[in-house]
């Protein structure tokens, strides 16, 4: 959920009422239908109860920009390989933007290295190209709902140089716009110009050509509705906190994916702890239920490190008790107590993987 207020909305209206009329103009009306999208070809899916993996900002990282501009090959690799000992099939792989503006070059170069070190291990990438969850005391960075007032040019460039050379790689299971964006409708010229903006990022990466499906990281209910136009495959993160709530969310994600005619699959889930042994309690019916009902899942987050939510001391309010401490692995790469049960073999496999 995006905590940060939005203080500087009536100081930007002004300026960005003429940016907001052309963009829509350009774009289409947010309101209206979007294009028809092209037909992936490459990782189609109905179902994804064999979806099993992480999401994760590098544990080097205080924010995802320090994720990058300090990449480090080995320790990607490293923590890939943290992943693989639970049987994991994919990493969502958190970039921004303004990780990339800074030295295009050499980002766009760790990150097509970060894809390689997923391959090696066996599994594939998620690439989530936009985060739009932010916290008001840690915040790890990401695009602020100023950003959706500015000229939109910059970050259609890095879209480009992240997503062509990549369009046709088998590497990629599916290209995650954005982590979380926050419009649940569009009955404000905010969330317009959110949809408008994640309208135009999906068209770049059409454009680049890519074979593989387009997602969006939403959350539930509306906020998975108001973006469903846009994508190939729904999404869902659900934070649920007990088995019924879960089964309840369950539910009305399958009827969503009914109404829309769409796969979905969960990219993010599972409330953390500061607790070891609630933590595995709720893994393990989350990791059951999520699985039986063809959604997948990826736990976040990887391993304890130096962002919001993967350090003890700096927990969100995303858990249990409000004690969102999320890793499953910690600094020292130990899987927490508990979670044994994880390192046995899932009855699901990924299609690509053999026996």
């Amino acid at each position: 959920m995006n905590t940060l207020s939005f203080t500087r909305r009536n100081a930007l209206k002004s300026l960005a009422a003429g940016a907001l009329t052309a963009g829509l103009a350009r774009l289409g009306d947010a309101r209206g239908p979007a294009p028809s999208p092209a037909r992936p070809s490459l990782h189609v899916y109905p179902d994804y109860g064999w979806l099993r993996g992480f999401s994760m900002v590098p544990s080097w990282g205080a924010r995802i920009e320090e994720a990058w501009w300090a990449y480090d090959g080995a320790g990607m690799r490293e923590e890939a390989a943290l992943a693989r000992q639970v049987h994991a099939n994919c990493i969502r792989l958190w970039i921004e933007f303004t990780a990339w503006m800074a030295d295009p070059e050499k980002v766009t170069a760790n990150f097509l290295d970060a894809v390689k070190a997923i391959g090696e291990c066996g599994m594939k990438a998620m690439p989530c190209l936009f985060n739009r969850w932010h916290d008001s005391q840690w915040d790890y960075g990401g695009t602020y709902t100023e950003t959706l007032f500015r000229d939109w040019k910059p970050q259609v460039a890095y879209v480009r140089e992240l997503v062509t050379p990549l369009s046709g790689d088998d590497r990629v299971l599916i290209w995650d716009l954005c982590n979380e964006p926050q419009a649940h409708d569009l009955g404000s010229e905010v969330n317009q110009r959110e949809f408008a903006w994640l309208k135009l990022v999906a068209e770049t990466v059409r454009d680049c050509g890519a074979r593989q499906p387009i997602t969006i990281g939403t959350m539930n209910g509306k906020n998975i509705e108001t973006f469903a136009p846009l994508v190939d495959v729904l999404c869902a993160h659900p934070y649920a906190h007990t088995r019924g709530e879960l089964e309840s969310l369950i539910g009305g994600y399958h009827a969503i994916r009914t109404a829309h005619r769409k796969s979905l699959l969960v990219n993010e889930c599972i409330p953390g702890s500061l607790s070891d042994a609630t933590r595995a309690q709720v893994a393990r019916f989350y990791t059951e239920l999520l699985s039986a009902a063809g959604l997948g899942w990826m736990g976040w987050a990887l391993r304890e490190g130096k962002a919001i939510s993967t350090r003890r001391d700096r927990y969100d309010a995303n858990g249990i008790n409000r004690e969102g401490f999320h890793p499953f692995f910690t600094k020292a790469g130990r899987l927490r107590d508990g979670l044994e049960f994880l390192t046995e073999r899932p009855k699901l496999r990924a299609p690509w993987e053999k026996d």
